[in-house]
């Protein structure tokens, strides 16, 4: 059952947060927290045309991922938005609302280089590296997390190296949670995983308090769906007579395949709808209180939790030299609802939140750069303005 087919009723008893609702404060248990930033910069991004920006601004003729290549002016200087994120993630320190913040990167082989490269840049106004500014006890790095590529399935149904693939972003879900799992201590820490060319996908000191005070394990930041976001997977709800309700994802691709293309992408537009919720992909994990509900709940093996949280297969077909191939992908999504899943089906109990933007706030929070278009559109203007 899609949100937006669900009674108001129905609908208040999820697990959904209002940001426009949250009190706007700064809880005094942030102190106890650290912050960890992860932006994923695992992919080229080619859709993107930059190749101008490069040319410009850089030495490398060949692309790195969009944070590198993508350029704009900050504080009176030029850099590119990988660099912008890290003076962003600064900027939690400088406003004094956790303890301290660790940061790091999802590269891949083929952006590595040029994510690493940021940090021999010189930090503004200095003679030190960012290498050099990010290691204090309340700013540090941390070594990038990287996502290997994998094989694909031929047209036998067989894993082939014919063609490799990366297996999308439910990748750095699935290496958080089981880091979690298999962690011998809870790390007093929120986790936030959001795009690296999104300025945008960090939280604020109200957010961090909702988190903390109310003790949430898992946070998926959603957006009210605009027409523009026809095309997006919805949440939807699956609700059994003899077991417990659960929530996953519906892709535009089951909307095709049960022939109702049309209906799924008006769902959330129409008059009489409740609201739909389009995911931004920006996820925060409450790693203390994650660790503590695997300790009270589970009493499994590494190997059982790895079935857990993986994701379901986004079935993308490509051609290579005349054959086809399925890559084996993932949604980051995915990866969380399906321990939520497993949670709700078990124990009764979720650990997933979504926490919504009106289309008011969405920017604040959610800015992607999908094209060119996105990206000229964005920054046409100086972000500070």
């Amino acid at each position: 059952f899609p949100l937006p087919i669900l009674s108001e009723r129905e609908l208040n008893e999820l697990p959904i947060q209002d940001y426009e609702k949250l009190e706007d404060y700064k809880s005094d248990k942030l102190k106890g927290f650290t912050l960890e930033i992860c932006k994923m910069q695992a992919g080229l991004g080619t859709s993107v045309a930059r190749n101008d920006l490069l040319e410009k601004y850089t030495n490398r003729t060949e692309l790195g991922a969009k944070g590198t290549d993508l350029f704009i002016k900050y504080q009176n200087r030029t850099a590119s938005i990988a660099e912008v994120q890290l003076l962003l993630a600064e900027d939690f320190i400088k406003q004094d609302i956790v303890s301290g913040v660790k940061f790091k990167n999802l590269v891949n082989s083929e952006t590595k280089k040029a994510v690493e490269d940021i940090w021999n840049l010189k930090y503004p106004d200095s003679k030190i590296t960012y290498d050099e500014a990010f290691s204090t006890e309340k700013l540090s790095k941390l070594e990038s997390v990287e996502q290997l590529m994998m094989p694909t399935v031929d047209e036998d149904q067989e894993l082939s190296f014919e063609r490799e693939a990366p297996g999308g972003h439910a990748f750095i879900g699935f290496y958080e949670l089981m880091s979690i799992f298999e962690a011998d201590e809870a790390s007093s820490s929120i986790l936030c995983i959001g795009n690296g060319e999104d300025l945008k996908s960090n939280p604020d000191k109200k957010i961090l308090s909702w988190i903390v005070d109310q003790e949430i394990p898992i946070v998926m930041i959603t957006t009210t769906k605009l027409d523009k976001d026809k095309k997006g997977g919805q949440i939807a709800l699956i609700k059994n007579s003899d077991s417990p309700s659960y929530l996953t994802i519906v892709e535009k691709a089951q909307a095709q395949k049960a022939d109702q293309l049309n209906y799924f992408e008006q769902l959330g537009l129409r008059d009489g709808d409740q609201k739909s919720l389009f995911n931004t992909n920006v996820v925060l994990i409450n790693k203390r209180v994650l660790k503590q509900r695997f300790k009270e709940f589970l009493i499994i093996s590494s190997g059982e939790f790895e079935k857990i949280i993986s994701p379901e297969l986004i079935k993308n077909t490509k051609e290579q030299n005349g054959k086809s191939f399925v890559q084996l992908e993932g949604a980051i999504g995915s990866t969380l609802l399906n321990l939520d899943k497993y949670f709700r089906m078990n124990f009764n109990e979720g650990l997933v939140h979504f926490l919504n933007l009106a289309p008011e706030n969405r920017e604040k929070f959610f800015l992607p750069i999908k094209k060119r278009a996105d990206f000229d559109e964005i920054y046409g203007v100086n972000l500070n303005e």
